[in-house]
């Protein structure tokens, strides 16, 4: 099965929007998505959490695929290494490959001058009568920005001789505004949107990078899913 992880959103809302897969599906939504999105633990209790979840829709483990939409990357590495250094978790899980989709190095971005002026520094606090009020849209926008905080504070994983399941990465062809200003294109004169060094440190663990139509947001919209869903599948 293919067990794709939300974005920073929260939601799994344009996994939906695939075209046929042809092999079992799985989508994980943030299950702290109607409180804001934010996790004490960060990143790594966040993945802890999402493989608990696994292991109760496959009790019997096996082998499986990560994946998932810009911040759904950084936690499928976070996942896949959390179940390959923590021999004494059960089921045993074996993940065989990794998808990205348009899923930025985090650690580039925090070289970026200013950018972090723009985040807040840990929780934006709301009570709940401030939770229950809110859109799913204003949701979603609180829970993009708690992941970019989560991520800033987040120490990749390293895999100290480990292999890193083989990787695919998506990779949207279009800037989301001629300025390449927003925080996803800072680093999309790279053909691996940032993870160069990382990728070559860790034995080229990237193994092919398909260029998708349409920029950042709009990879899962009507008119550019089909060939997303294919390229994703013809990999997988």
């Amino acid at each position: 099965p293919l067990i794709l992880i939300h974005d920073g959103g929260g939601t799994t809302f344009s996994y939906h929007c695939l075209e046929p897969t042809n092999r079992p599906l799985y989508g994980i939504q943030n299950a702290h998505l109607d409180d804001g999105g934010w996790w004490e633990g960060g990143i790594p209790e966040m993945a802890s959490h999402y493989i608990d979840l696994i292991s109760a829709a496959m009790p019997t483990g096996g082998d499986i695929l990560l994946g998932g939409w810009s911040l759904g990357g950084i936690l499928s590495l976070e996942m896949a290494h959390q179940l390959a250094t923590n021999t004494s978790r059960k089921p045993k899980f074996r993940v065989l490959g990794m998808v990205f989709v348009d899923s930025v190095f985090p650690k580039r971005l925090a070289d970026i001058p200013d950018l972090q002026n723009v985040l807040p520094t840990g929780r934006v606090t709301k009570s709940p009568a401030e939770l229950k009020a809110m859109k799913l849209r204003e949701k979603v926008d609180l829970n993009m920005t708690h992941a970019r905080v989560m991520v800033q504070k987040w120490d990749v994983p390293q895999w100290n001789g480990l292999q890193v399941p083989p990787t695919v990465m998506l990779r949207a062809k279009e800037y989301v505004s001629h300025s390449g200003h927003t925080f996803v294109d800072l680093t999309r004169q790279h053909q691996l949107l940032g993870w160069e060094t990382y990728n070559d440190s860790h034995g080229n663990f990237i193994r092919a990078v398909l260029d998708v139509e349409g920029h950042h947001f709009s990879i899962f919209h009507h008119e550019n899913v089909r060939i997303s869903t294919h390229k994703l599948m013809a990999h997988c």
